[in-house]
């Protein structure tokens, strides 16, 4: 049996004011968060924080989990809040997994829920209808459910940046 071909790639929860953002993947043809494939050289929180430049056009910092080791050597990078193995079955591509590390930010200035975004079509979605089990509208307007992983990252991505503080944007 061949090896699976395997890509590292990073996300980021962006939390402002108890929203995250969602974006609408044409080829996926769902919900889901900033994200794509790590370049080379590059750390999965620059991936990161890179994505959500790109397709948001937001400057963002990951929020750290409590307790993270604090020393001037080595450098240390927050850890993501997951790491997930994502199975990509597209037909314009073979198949392959994505080793998605996944972490939690916030936006660093105020963000205006109603300006357009690099990618395209988006919501920002709160907390209360993510725990509804939200069903978004993609850009041709038939309801589509927000993947569960997506659904309950968002939770915990809106938890953990009000248990953060306050904090410019959320």
């Amino acid at each position: 049996m061949e090896p699976i071909e395997r890509h590292h790639t990073a996300t980021a929860y962006i939390v402002a004011r108890g929203r995250t953002l969602l974006l609408w993947h044409r080829g996926l043809r769902m919900w889901l968060p900033p994200g794509g494939h790590l370049e080379p050289n590059e750390d999965p929180v620059q991936g990161a924080l890179r994505e959500a430049r790109e397709e948001a056009g937001l400057a963002v910092e990951v929020i750290p989990p409590p307790g993270l080791l604090a020393v001037e050597r080595p450098m240390v990078l927050p850890p993501p809040a997951v790491i997930l193995i994502e199975d990509i079955v597209r037909p314009d591509q073979p198949f392959h997994q994505h080793i998605d590390h996944v972490y939690f930010t916030v936006a660093i200035d105020r963000v205006d829920f109603t300006a357009p975004i690099p990618h395209g079509p988006h919501r920002w979605v709160g907390l209360e209808d993510l725990q509804a089990a939200v069903a978004l509208p993609e850009p041709g307007g038939t309801l589509v459910p927000v993947a569960e992983d997506v659904r309950l990252l968002g939770i915990r991505a809106i938890e953990a940046a009000a248990n953060r503080g306050s904090v410019p944007g959320c």
